[in-house]
């Protein structure tokens, strides 16, 4: 992520956006000295990519930033979208605006990254495109490593050489392909290793979600947000999901000294279970955090996806370890606390009241514009304190990016529907969640439980087969209750069986 307009502020430069100029401290676009109007909306719009180049920003966040609002429609930010573009395409009509304004799929929007730099502010360049500066030839060489690599790649790589490879940042791409992983298993050689798992798992979990390059197919597993951390080898969902690209397992074993751990991790396919990357990793106990990030840079590295900001600076070791009373008083937390002890809160048999509202709020002010996740986990304890109108504002604004598609979530928005009366967006959730669930079982299954007489008859349908399976039951635990008059409710709106 490259904050070109600060850098811009900084450095009393302008911005060449193609053969576009920018001028930050005048607010001003032009073309060879030209102005170009802007409206004001559209102008916010530019700055806040501006600020975070070649990374993509999602839809909520921008509404965010340029509206100042969590209520306006997509459409509205789709249309200033358009705007913009237009204006790229009106005044540098040899360009691809498509591919400077990027729609990256489920992820957002951003400025290619190849395509904007620094230009000194006393000139501006001609009408066609300005000659490559110092700092544009340095791109130029970055895509020429980037193609060397990836031809070597083709040539032929060595099971030796897979720990290895190193391949440069592709920011600059305009296209960059959507990883599916699926976070699996860690194993450990020795049982005095197994404090350490419930930590391990939760950075690198947060770590993955956070990067924006890469999706977690667990966070579509049913189970993944009625699972706890702990100790044991898996991670949530992980058992549970039966479509990924790619499967990423770790072993531990002891150091050399009684702070250090030693990680061998393993990238599979998930399909063959054939190893692709493997690499092995000195952690410092005390320092958890810092030696995944390494994993987790190594891993964009390995795909050929942009380099990986420094993750925000976290004890996960130390969190996790605490009470959760403990947890829940810790002042100025982290996204990654903050979804880790919703988690766990989930799990929890009873929760007061008053404790938990009074948290609740204070998350709502210390974290205004949550993503995504947090913002379901945070739907989640609402919906389970019984405050059905604050879930469905939460879960319906974490529908907004729809890049968790959960079966289990779509469930609890299905079940919010019946409590409101709306039998349309019942509908609408109880077949996308029986969809969803097709990621975790035969898709024969939910055709079958579609027909009208099954679904009269089981109107849980699949998920009862998920009920009694032995992985989730335990999970599920007092959320079945929740959910014991939800087929009572739903008749009505189900079609009537066929005659016989």
């Amino acid at each position: 992520m490259a904050d070109i307009l600060s850098q811009a502020k900084t450095r009393q430069c302008k911005i060449a956006i193609d053969t576009l100029i920018y001028d930050p401290v005048h607010r001003q676009l032009s073309k060879a000295g030209k102005e170009i109007e802007l409206e004001p909306r559209s102008q916010e719009l530019l700055e806040v990519l501006l600020q975070q180049t070649g990374t993509p920003i999602a839809a909520d966040e921008l509404i965010a930033k340029v509206w100042q609002s969590n209520f306006i429609s997509k459409n509205v930010l789709t249309n200033r979208i358009s705007t913009l573009r237009a204006i790229f395409k009106e005044h540098s009509p040899e360009s691809d605006a498509t591919k400077l304004l990027v729609t990256y799929p489920k992820k957002g929007y951003y400025l290619n990254a190849a395509r904007v730099s620094l230009v000194e502010a006393i000139e501006q360049p001609l009408a066609s495109p300005p000659t490559p500066s110092p700092k544009k030839w340095s791109v130029h060489l970055v895509y020429i490593a980037i193609l060397l690599v990836t031809v070597g790649l083709f040539i032929g790589l060595t099971p030796q050489q897979e720990s290895k490879i190193t391949t440069a940042p592709a920011s600059s791409s305009v296209t960059v392909p959507v990883v599916e992983l699926l976070l699996h298993k860690v194993n450990v050689t020795d049982n005095s290793l197994k404090p350490y798992i419930k930590a391990i798992k939760t950075a690198l979990l947060a770590q993955q979600i956070a990067y924006p390059y890469i999706n977690v197919n667990n966070q579509d597993a049913p189970s993944y947000f009625l699972s706890q951390i702990d100790d044991s080898p898996y991670w949530p969902g992980s058992r549970n999901t039966l479509f990924s690209d790619y499967k990423l397992n770790l072993r531990l074993s002891k150091g050399r000294s009684d702070f250090e751990l030693i990680a061998q991790l393993e990238l599979v396919f998930h399909s063959s279970e054939k190893r692709i990357f493997s690499g092995e990793y000195s952690l410092d106990i005390k320092a958890l955090d810092s030696g995944i990030a390494r994993m987790t840079a190594d891993l964009a590295k390995f795909f050929a996806l942009p380099a990986i900001p420094q993750p925000q600076q976290n004890d996960t070791l130390a969190f996790v370890s605490k009470t959760m009373a403990a947890q829940l008083d810790s002042q100025q937390l982290s996204s990654s606390e903050v979804n880790y002890l919703a988690r766990q809160l989930l799990q929890t048999p009873a929760l007061e009241p008053q404790k938990m509202t009074h948290w609740l709020e204070r998350m709502e002010r210390d974290f205004p514009n949550p993503e995504e996740e947090m913002e379901i986990w945070l739907g989640l304890l609402n919906f389970k304190m019984g405050q059905h109108e604050n879930a469905r504002e939460r879960l319906f604004k974490a529908r907004f990016n729809n890049q968790i598609d959960n079966a289990f979530v779509y469930l609890v928005l299905s079940d919010l529907a019946l409590k409101e009366s709306k039998p349309d967006l019942f509908r609408l959730y109880y077949l996308k969640s029986q969809v969803s669930l097709s990621l975790v079982l035969p898709s024969k299954q939910i055709f079958t439980q579609l027909d009208p007489d099954n679904i009269q008859q089981r109107c849980l349908g699949a998920w009862e087969s998920l009920i009694k399976n032995e992985r989730l039951s335990n999970d599920l635990g007092t959320w079945i209750d929740i959910f014991q008059d939800y087929c009572d409710r739903a008749q009505t709106y189900f079609p009537a069986p066929q005659a016989k």
